[in-house]
């Protein structure tokens, strides 16, 4: 009962705010089965709910371990009463009602003004008429709300699926961290085991199933928050924002940085905000995030102020290059053809050739290596006139 009581007093004020918030529905005409990203989405349980106009809504909560169901409603009131009618109506019309009182029934203010809640423990039996019903009523005096059980079949029941996976110990645990790792995690995360999938080889839907299926066994690892906010994004999904927050913003996690400060950026998700992107690229560059670092070193040079911005984005593209970046690489070596670096950079362009000789990790490229040890030596580097030489 504790999860219900936290959802309770957190979900009316995120609802109110949720009014503004990109892509967030507010009402739903059918039961939802909540995951990470929705409104009512409580990290540790496995819900299904439905929220109406007045922000009235119920909720059907189950533990992990799969031992309680509780169902319970947040409904307009001021005062409390001692005892609640639960009615559901069936399909035929007929109706079976239930009074719960005393230890049964689980009372709470609601963060919210004239708004109470009310919560209490199901049976099976009891689940499973409230998943065959057509609406649900509960009454608290002259409180009343009745809510619709449209949908709540498939939501509850996508509620119990989770629910097995987070009982099924370490093993089903670390089944589902694989697969979502193989679906979902990015070439160059530095924390990740594994290598990682590129952005347009990725399956929206099969890297979303698998993390979410890792997300549901429970004691999320920041690297599979990430992995699931990646995976949304993928699927053009608003939901990225605020998994990617969380990976950012609460865990920490270097690579999360990019992945955010790119929705701030561009626009997507929410209202474009370059010094917010500025400011979480600084922090992904400070734990060491190579791709925060690239990204870093694109925005000083193309938003830059001055000529020390030149020399700092200078200094982080080629890092990320010399580190095997390819978009650092291609910027790069751009940049430095074309002029957008400025003169100076003949020992730049000899570095840049010496990652194409084969040493570097990447696969060796003669053409690229003779353009820019080209470049170097037409800038006067010594080390590309003697290597030319040589040629």
């Amino acid at each position: 009962m504790t999860h219900i009581v936290r959802i309770f007093c957190a979900v009316l004020a995120l609802c109110a705010a949720a009014r503004l918030a990109a892509g967030q529905e507010v009402v739903f005409e059918e039961w939802h089965y909540h995951q990470p990203g929705d409104l009512l989405y409580d990290e540790g349980v496995h819900t299904a709910g439905v929220i109406l106009e007045d922000f009235s809504f119920a909720i059907m909560v189950l533990d992990a371990q799969g031992k309680h169901t509780a169902i319970g409603a947040v409904i307009p009131g001021t005062d409390f009463q001692d005892s609640v009618t639960s009615t559901l109506t069936m399909t035929d019309g007929s109706a079976r009602t239930l009074t719960v009182t005393g230890d049964q029934l689980r009372r709470e203010r609601a963060k919210a003004p004239d708004m109470v809640s009310y919560s209490f423990f199901l049976s099976d039996e009891d689940v499973e008429l409230f998943q065959a019903a057509r609406d649900w009523t509960l009454q608290a005096g002259d409180q009343k709300a009745t809510f619709p059980l449209a949908g709540s079949r498939i939501a509850v029941d996508a509620a119990r699926e989770a629910q097995k996976i987070s009982a099924g110990g370490p093993e089903v645990r670390d089944e589902w961290i694989a697969a979502c790792d193989a679906a979902a995690a990015h070439p160059y995360d530095g924390e990740s085991p594994v290598p990682g999938v590129a952005w347009d080889d990725m399956d929206a839907d099969t890297a979303t199933t698998a993390c979410l299926k890792a997300y549901a066994a429970g004691d999320v690892l920041p690297r599979i928050r990430f992995e699931l906010g990646r995976a949304y994004d993928k699927g053009d999904d608003p939901r990225a924002f605020e998994l990617l927050t969380k990976a950012a913003r609460d865990d920490h996690y270097p690579i999360a940085y990019n992945a955010l400060a790119t929705l701030y950026g561009t626009g997507t998700y929410t209202i474009r905000d370059l010094a917010a992107a500025h400011e979480l690229l600084e922090q992904g560059t400070a734990l060491g995030d190579m791709v925060s670092g690239y990204s870093l070193g694109r925005m000083l040079i193309e938003h830059s102020t001055g000529p020390d911005d030149i020399e700092r984005g200078r200094t982080l593209l080629i890092d990320a290059a010399e580190a095997g970046y390819p978009p650092a690489q291609r910027i790069y070596g751009q940049w430095l053809v074309d002029g957008t670096l400025g003169a100076g950079d003949a020992s730049a362009a000899f570095a840049l050739a010496q990652l194409y000789i084969g040493e570097s990790g990447l696969d060796p490229d003669p053409k690229a290596y003779l353009k820019y040890l080209k470049l170097a030596a037409k800038g006067g580097n010594e080390a590309a006139l003697e290597a030319l030489s040589l040629d």
